[in-house]
């Protein structure tokens, strides 16, 4: 068996666990998945570390017994109404030896002055993501590495969230005997999982609307660029219509994903569906057109506070790949069509490629961040083995380098 690799989502609606092996350098395997309904979370963050640890333990052993290996490592998602990403540039001079050439070190200090910036004692960097270097005079650099120069550059975006948050996560996850390899920014391994290398170049906005936030992450020139979230997302579309028909959560949810649509005009004043609801169990009839208007009016919503923190980060200008929508409320219908019509941009739903070993059940834009956690652990980051609950870590560069002095700023277990 070759190198495996753990991702853990931990989000409002589920937690879902997977496994992978690593066939080659650009090819993944998915070996075991494990996916429960989320419990003790609310807006993406942990509110209560039982239930949430309980839950994290049921994922990980659906994945860990399809998989016939223990999980002791893995990359986890990071999402939240809270979690910021501040612009910063770094500095490093070159050292001669005898010629001045860019290696792993200056990079790792140059990010790493990157990530001194001002923080309230309540926040903590979680993750710093390079976006462009500059050698000397000459910018737009991608990789650095190897390079002749006195002076490298690097302009960086420095992801940080509440302390008490992040504590609080890796508190969950570490309860079950797992370590956190990386906290991997939600937005960011989404996008990995569904755009294409065109899209993340010319420019292109993720809207992942999950259960309780809608985050936001702009790629451009092939890099994440910007990053945001807010906290209106399919839990409201859920809550709505329970409010509105009165019914129980659970109900509402399945009538959402069964007859839900977002464009009450494509639904017509006819069409019916039979609903229970509290109290004595009787059931009634009420109208498909009914429940269309109820979503349609939180569905603008989303997309309107998602567009406005776009505009606000003033790249709207720059994306003509326009948008792609994930998370498991992209699936509603009406809403991608509903989204171009309403941002008047070019709109996709974001469905995952094939993928060795996944099936067609969990291919749905729902799960797309937890395949891009897999996705960036491959290009970003270490590469852990563990098919017998053991293992050995080999080292992927520079980048791999600052995932490990990133990590060493989590909460000690």
């Amino acid at each position: 068996m070759g190198d495996l690799i753990a991702a853990l989502d931990v989000g409002t609606s589920k937690i879902c666990a997977m496994i992978a092996e690593m066939v080659d350098e650009e090819t993944l395997a998915v070996i075991g998945v494990g996916v429960v309904p989320s419990r003790g979370v609310r807006r993406g963050t942990v509110v209560n570390v039982q239930e949430v640890t309980a839950a994290i333990g049921e994922a990980v052993g659906q994945a860990e017994r399809a998989a016939d290996a223990r999980i002791v490592n893995a990359y986890v998602s990071l999402s939240g109404a809270y979690v910021e990403a501040v612009p910063s540039r770094g500095v490093a001079t070159i050292a001669s030896r005898p010629i001045r050439t860019v290696t792993e070190d200056e990079i790792r200090r140059a990010l790493e002055n990157a990530s001194a910036i001002a923080l309230p004692p309540n926040r903590q960097v979680v993750q710093i993501l390079p976006r462009s270097f500059k050698v000397d005079d000459q910018d737009g650099i991608r990789e650095p590495l190897g390079m002749d120069g006195f002076r490298l550059e690097v302009d960086a975006l420095v992801i940080t969230a509440p302390t008490v948050a992040v504590q609080n996560l890796v508190k969950c996850v570490r309860a079950n005997g797992i370590e956190v390899t990386e906290l991997v920014l939600q937005g960011l391994a989404s996008g990995l999982a569904v755009l294409t290398p065109e899209e993340q170049e010319l420019g292109v906005a993720v809207l992942d609307v999950g259960g309780g936030t809608t985050d936001v992450a702009l790629f451009l020139e092939g890099e994440l660029w910007h990053v945001t979230a807010t906290p209106v997302a399919g839990h409201h579309l859920t809550q709505d219509v329970a409010i509105g028909l009165r019914m129980p959560l659970s109900a509402a949810e399945d009538l959402k994903v069964r007859y839900g649509h977002v464009q009450p005009q494509w639904v017509s004043t006819d069409e019916t569906v039979t609903i229970g609801g509290f109290g004595s169990g009787e059931r009634r009839t009420i109208s498909r057109h009914l429940l269309a208007q109820i979503l349609e009016a939180r569905a603008e919503e989303i997309l309107d506070m998602a567009w406005k923190e776009v505009k606000a980060s003033g790249y709207d200008g720059l994306l003509p790949a326009g948008v792609v929508m994930t998370g498991g409320s992209a699936q509603l219908a009406g809403f991608r069509d509903l989204a171009r019509e309403r941002l008047q941009v070019p709109v996709r739903v974001g469905m995952l490629p094939e993928i060795q070993g996944l099936s067609e059940e969990w291919r749905s834009p729902a799960f797309a961040t937890v395949v891009g956690l897999l996705r960036w652990s491959m290009r970003h980051a270490p590469h852990i083995s563990f098919p017998h609950a053991g293992g050995s870590q080999s080292s992927t560069g520079w980048r791999s380098r600052l995932s490990e002095w990133v990590r060493r700023l989590l909460p000690e277990g």
